[in-house]
This record gives C-alpha cells, sequence and structure tokens, in this order.
C-alpha cells in the first residue's frame, strides 16, 4: 500500500487491540506518535519500502509485549530509539547503535535473531560484551566480524574482506551461514567447507568476486543445501568427488 504522502494515519492508534501490524515494503515515511497506543502489538515489522528515511516516533519503547519487531532499514539522522523496556523480544530486526544504545540490548535476555549494523561511535567489542549476555541468541546479522558467540548456529555477513576469515574465527557450532556483498576475493570454499557442522551455506550478490571455486574431496561433512546466486565473475567450479 501506498500511503497519501508517506503518513500512516493517525488513526491507526485507535486499534488498541491489535496484536499483528506489517508495513513490509509499504509505501510509508512518516509514523503517526499515536502508535503509543498499540501496547498489545507482538509483532511489528517497519521494514518499509527503501527510498526515504523514514520518521519514528520514540514510541515502541511502549509496546512492552513485543515479540518481533523489525525497524526500517533507513531512518532520519537525528531518530532516537529507546528499545531497552522491550524485554519479551526474540526477534530483532534491523537494529542500528546509531539510532539506538547498544545498552538496549543488554535486557533483551530472550532474543535468538538480531541482525545490527554498527555507527562509527559503537565499536564492536562494545557490541559483543553486550551479546554475551544473550544466552538465547542463535542468529546473529551484523557488518563487522569478531565472532566470539560459542552458542550461535546460524550467522550472515554482510561485510566487505577480501578473504573470508580464519575457520577457527567462527563460532564452533555453526550450522548455517549466508553471505552477501562481501565481495571476496580468495576462494572461501577451502575454509568453508572446514566448519564441520555446517548444513547450510548461501552465497549471494558478489559475496565471492573470484573467477574459480573448489570444494574438495572430504569437505562440507554435513552439508544439505548449498546456495550459489548472482556470482557475476565466477568461471569455473570444480567439484571433487567426495565433496
Amino acid at each position: 500500500v501506498k500511503f497519501k504522502g508517506g503518513k500512516l494515519p493517525s488513526s491507526i492508534g485507535g486499534l488498541i487491540h491489535l496484536r499483528f501490524l506489517s508495513l513490509y515494503k509499504a509505501g510509508v515515511s512518516h509514523l503517526p506518535s499515536t502508535m503509543r497506543n498499540l501496547k498489545l502489538l507482538l509483532y511489528l515489522n517497519l521494514s518499509v519500502a527503501i527510498g526515504e528515511p523514514v520518521h519514528v516516533p520514540n514510541v515502541l519503547k511502549e509496546m512492552i509485549e513485543l515479540r518481533n519487531l523489525f525497524l526500517p532499514w533507513l531512518m532520519h539522522d537525528k531518530a532516537k530509539l529507546d528499545l531497552g523496556d522491550l524485554v519479551n523480544l526474540e526477534e530483532l530486526g534491523f537494529f542500528s547503535t546509531q539510532h539506538s544504545s547498544v545498552t538496549d540490548l543488554l535486557r533483551m535476555t530472550k532474543l535468538g535473531s538480531l541482525s545490527v549494523s554498527l555507527s562509527e561511535r559503537c565499536t564492536f567489542e562494545t557490541l559483543s560484551t553486550s551479546l554475551r549476555q544473550l544466552r538465547n541468541l542463535k542468529t546473529l546479522y551484523v557488518g563487522e566480524l569478531d565472532l566470539d558467540f560459542i552458542h550461535l548456529k546460524e550467522l550472515g555477513l554482510t561485510v566487505r574482506m577480501s578473504k573470508i576469515p580464519d575457520q577457527h574465527q567462527f563460532p564452533p557450532h555453526l550450522e548455517h551461514i549466508s553471505l552477501f556483498d562481501c565481495r571476496i576475493e580468495e576462494d572461501p570454499m577451502p575454509i568453508l567447507e572446514r566448519l564441520l557442522h555446517l548444513k547450510s551455506v548461501k552465497l549471494r550478490y558478489d559475496a565471492f568476486v573470484g573467477r574459480r571455486m573448489v570444494c574438495s574431496k572430504g569437505g562440507f561433512p554435513q552439508l544439505r543445501a548449498l546456495e550459489i546466486y548472482k556470482q557475476s565473475e565466477l568461471e569455473e567450479w570444480i567439484v571433487e568427488e567426495g565433496s
């Protein structure tokens, strides 16, 4: 839906019994402050259509029943959101340290899935300190590399890098990995195939920009799914017998 002037009507605040609200890919650039009345929401998806920055008032902190929250991909630079009271969150998408405090994550002890982007003022060490308290966290998407989370099962990376980290830098029990637009120059397969618990690998949108990729004998002992999508430079893929 495209809303007139990009504004979600303020009357949305009258739906006080609402449990589920998704604005996924909707034409919205301005959310009304009346959304603070939606205190019973369990699911809120604000991943509106990519384009202009979205105005989000600081009212999400009052939706303390939220279990699933997806923030806009792009918000106004001055937007500030307090999320520390959302202690029931189990899934948080597109969290940005530019618009919220990383310490807000400390109280989200039920969080199982998180995607986060770091601003210049937040180091990965600071983020790591907060995340290590989240014992239920199983899925993490982040734009930096320091993967010291022994309990992680699923990892997505969108950070640019010339080569993939050494196998010992990955979480030891990792089962699923997704690489998006990383533009890795060295073949990542010799590293990935040594991650013994991997069940799925996704390489999408020029995750790898080399021309030759080799899967060697004995690699990927538990792999069930492999997705190679839009690798524009790839010319040769060798799969040895027993891989």
